[in-house]
């Protein structure tokens, strides 16, 4: 199994969030037994991104090809994404799509949608287009630089709590499967059975910790209430895995703090991606 560890803290999708850019920085340094730890060189935080319908488009577009290229050269069958803002999942979802085409899921955890468009808008922020891009919805020069666009329908998007009108009218249009916090809790095996109905055999898992309640999980920014607990977030996933291959974990967002904040983040990795962490 050849596993990749993907250091990228992007922050210019957030356009001013410095914390999304140590965060990462403190996963990668936290977690022992990364296997092949490639960073993205990404430009330090330096005050707020540019302005523009995608704020910070330059750097933003620079360091996805850098990504781009890492994944090339490594081929990796496996990826473990410790990243920034969401955005930084475009190269490694998208490089996973060009593998497997549909038989791909992406399950998409997160408490915003992020499926706002360079049109739509209305700070240019990336991290709010992330899935957008990855589906080649954020502008030709982003869809040249990543790999495969994905399809709506291999989307699952679970636990958002917070639509832009123009968001809810691409779930609709699109019918991208959507899962609430709710009906995940009363029935952790329910994404799986989803999942195995789809056709699908891979899975790579996208979380944004402000999906999760803060109670269980203090490490992301104020996330909208009614999050999925840390336990029952372990409990899906687990079930994913008994019928799904996963292929790739993206951790995202995630805020620097206590030493517990990257235990947690590590047993995520192990219920995920089974003897990825070589201690």
């Amino acid at each position: 199994m050849k596993d990749l560890t993907l250091v990228f803290p992007q922050w210019q999708g957030s356009i001013d969030n410095e914390a999304l850019y140590e965060g990462a920085l403190a996963l990668a340094e936290g977690i022992n037994g990364l296997p092949d730890v490639q960073t993205v060189p990404t430009t330090p935080f330096c005050g707020p991104a540019p302005e523009g319908p995608i704020a910070g488009m330059e750097d933003i577009l620079n360091q996805l090809k850098e990504t781009s290229s890492i994944l090339e050269k490594k081929c990796p069958q496996r990826i473990l994404l410790l990243g920034g803002d969401c955005s930084t999942e475009t190269g490694p979802v998208s490089w996973m799509s060009q593998k497997h085409g549909e038989d791909l899921a992406l399950i998409w955890f997160d408490a915003h949608p992020d499926l706002n468009t360079p049109e739509t808008s209305q700070s240019g922020r990336f991290q709010g287009m992330a899935l957008s891009a990855i589906l080649g919805n954020a502008g030709p020069e982003i869809n040249a630089a990543m790999f495969q666009p994905l399809l709506p329908a291999r989307v699952f998007c679970a636990g958002a709590r917070t639509f832009d009108p123009p968001e809810l009218d691409f779930m609709v249009s699109s019918k991208m499967p959507f899962f609430g916090s709710a009906e995940l809790k009363r029935d952790p095996a329910w994404l799986a059975r989803q999942i195995e109905k789809s056709g699908c055999s891979k899975v790579y898992i996208h979380l944004d910790v402000d999906a999760v309640n803060p109670i269980g999980f203090a490490h992301g920014k104020p996330s909208p209430p009614a999050g999925m607990q840390f336990k029952n977030l372990l409990d899906i996933i687990a079930e994913i895995n008994s019928s799904a291959d996963i292929c790739g974990l993206g951790i995202t967002e995630f805020h620097p703090g206590s030493k517990k904040g990257i235990e947690k983040a590590a047993t995520l990795i192990n219920t995920a991606l089974p003897d990825f962490l070589t201690v």
